[in-house]
């Protein structure tokens, strides 16, 4: 019996190979069968310190949005940043609660995250000199985002759940 590090559900690998990756059948967390010492980061903690991440990259976007608005003035493009931003947060956040599979959480917030980056570099009043780096960055994103989908979309087809 091995505990799920996303949901704490109790699993029994009884059968199971050394090594094997599966999925656990109630959070899709991804789990691998062995005599291995656990993971120090239990489901609480896991579930924890994703909150607290996410809940400052909102805060961190929220201050970048208001200083955009500060700065530029444009109350149009201030309300696009932030509601993308909380598209962002609020879509990784319902991932998580949902499937506490690291690869959706990822893909959940990095997608919108692209898409924020690149909205903020076309924004007008965002004159600055790396604005070609966020543009970059932004792709980056979107980049990463959709091989972590990919690799969720894989596992969670091909790994067996138990």
């Amino acid at each position: 019996m091995i505990r799920c590090g996303g949901c704490g559900r109790e699993i029994e690998i009884a059968g199971i190979d050394v090594g094997t990756r599966f999925l656990c059948a109630r959070c899709l967390h991804l789990e691998i069968a062995g005599q291995e010492p656990r993971r120090v980061l239990g489901h609480r903690m896991f579930l924890a310190v994703a909150v607290v991440l996410l809940a400052l990259v909102f805060a961190a976007g929220f201050l970048l949005c208001s200083l955009y608005m500060i700065g530029a003035g444009k109350l149009a493009w201030f309300l696009a940043l932030a509601a993308l931003m909380l598209c962002a947060v609020a879509g990784a956040s319902s991932a998580l609660v949902r499937r506490r599979n690291l690869a959706l959480l990822l893909g959940s917030l990095y997608l919108p995250l692209g898409v924020w980056a690149l909205a903020w570099r076309l924004a007008p009043g965002a004159d600055w000199e790396l604005s070609r780096a966020t543009g970059y960055g932004g792709l980056l994103l979107l980049a990463a985002g959709a091989v972590s989908l990919y690799l969720y979309r894989r596992d969670a087809r091909r790994l067996p759940r138990l």
